[in-house]
C-alpha cells in the first residue's frame, strides 16, 4: 500500500548508500521496492554476497504524527539494543546513517529476513497460526522483561513523563492536536470528552509505576512465516517506554487478547484497574488508526473506513464499563 510518508528514492542514491554501508563500491543485482508497510519507504537490496533491506524515514517536506517524528532512528536504536540484549528472532541492523550526506532523512540498513507475512500466509493450519501467536506472547514477555527510566516515546525528549497516566494523557493529546490540524474528525465523541473520559483513570493508570519495553506494533503484518513457522518479528519503530499492557496483543482486535498469545506471554487473568487500561489503551490503538488516515493519505481513501465504528464502539464500552 503506497502512502505520501513514503520516501521513495533514486537506484543512484541507493548505490551510494549500499557502497556506504558494506565500505566499498559493490554491485547491485537487484532492488526492489517493499510493498508491506503503511508508513516508510522499505527497498530490497541485493548485491553477489548481501541480501539487505533498506528503510528511510518520510521526506522533509511531508508533515507526520508527532509520536512518529523519529520512527526511523527509533527504530535502528531497538534493532541495536534487542539484538544485543534478547534473543528474539529479528533482523539484525547492518548501517545506520543520518548525517544527510547522501539522503536528507535518515535511514538504515538491515538483514534480510525470509517468510511472508502471517495475514498473507493463505496456508498455515490453526495449530500453527496458535503456536505463532504463544511465541509471540514468550517474544513480547522477554522485551518487557527490559526496564526502562522513564514512560516516554523514545529520542522525543517532550514525550517523557514521571508517571504513566501523564503519558497516556499525553499520547491521547497529541494524537488530537494531529486530528486538529488535518481536519479528521473524531467519531462519536468531541476531543473535550474524550480527554475528559481518559482522565477519569489516573488511579488506574498510575498503578503502574515502572516503565518498561512495549512493542505496539506486533500486528500479523509485522510476523514473518515459513513453512508454518514464525522466522522473524521485524519493525520496531513504534516501542515505547510504558505500561506492559500497552504491548499490542493485549489490546487487538476482537473482543479479548489472543488465548495462545496469554499463554505465551504467561498471564491468563486480569485484575479490574488493568482492565480499565487495557480498554484504554484499544481506545488509543483505534484513534491512532483514526488519525493515521489523514496523514498517510492512502492509495484508498477508504482505508480503514472500518475503524470509525470500532473506535465508537471501544469508547462506549469504557464509557459504560462493559468490558
Amino acid at each position: 500500500m503506497d502512502a505520501i510518508t513514503k520516501n521513495w528514492i533514486s537506484e543512484e542514491q541507493i548505490q551510494q548508500m549500499t557502497d556506504r554501508a558494506l565500505g566499498n563500491p559493490v554491485a547491485i543485482k537487484n532492488i526492489k521496492r517493499l510493498s508491506g508497510g503503511f508508513c516508510s519507504a522499505v527497498y530490497l537490496v541485493e548485491t553477489a554476497e548481501e541480501k539487505m533491506v533498506l528503510k528511510l524515514a518520510s521526506g522533509t517536506g511531508v508533515k507526520v504524527m508527532r509520536n512518529e517524528v523519529k520512527y526511523i532512528p527509533t527504530e535502528a536504536e531497538m534493532l541495536k539494543l534487542f539484538q544485543k540484549r534478547l534473543d528474539i528472532p529479528m533482523p539484525k541492523l547492518l548501517s545506520y546513517d543520518d548525517s544527510g550526506e547522501i539522503c536528507d532523512v535518515p535511514y538504515f540498513f538491515m538483514s534480510y529476513l525470509d517468510g511472508v507475512p502471517l495475514c498473507d500466509d493463505q496456508t498455515i493450519t490453526d495449530v500453527q497460526r496458535a503456536d505463532v501467536k504463544k511465541e509471540m506472547g514468550e517474544i513480547t514477555r522477554k522485551i518487557c522483561s527490559l526496564k526502562a527510566d522513564i514512560f516516554g516515546i523514545p529520542n522525543i525528549p517532550e514525550s517523557y513523563c514521571k508517571k504513566n497516566s501523564d503519558f497516556i494523557n499525553l499520547l491521547f493529546d497529541w494524537l488530537l492536536c494531529d486530528a486538529e490540524e488535518k481536519g479528521i474528525a473524531i467519531p462519536g465523541i468531541t476531543s473535550a470528552d474524550l480527554k475528559k473520559l481518559i482522565r477519569k483513570y489516573g488511579k488506574e493508570l498510575d498503578e503502574v509505576t515502572v516503565p518498561v519495553y512495549v512493542h505496539t506494533d506486533t500486528w500479523d503484518g509485522n510476523l514473518l512465516i515459513k513453512n508454518g513457522k514464525l522466522t522473524g518479528l521485524i519493525d520496531y519503530a513504534a516501542v515505547l517506554w510504558a505500561d506492559p499492557l500497552l504491548s499490542h496483543d493485549f489490546h487487538d482486535f476482537g473482543n479479548v487478547p489472543n488465548p495462545y498469545f496469554l499463554q505465551g506471554y504467561g498471564k491468563i487473568e486480569f485484575t479490574e484497574n488493568e482492565k480499565i487500561r487495557i480498554q484504554i489503551y484499544r481506545i488509543w490503538q483505534r484513534l491512532g488508526m483514526v488519525v493515521e488516515r489523514g496523514y498517510r493519505e492512502y492509495e484508498d481513501p477508504h482505508m480503514y473506513d472500518w475503524v470509525l465504528d470500532d473506535f465508537a464502539r471501544e469508547v462506549k464500552k469504557l464509557k459504560t464499563a462493559d468490558f
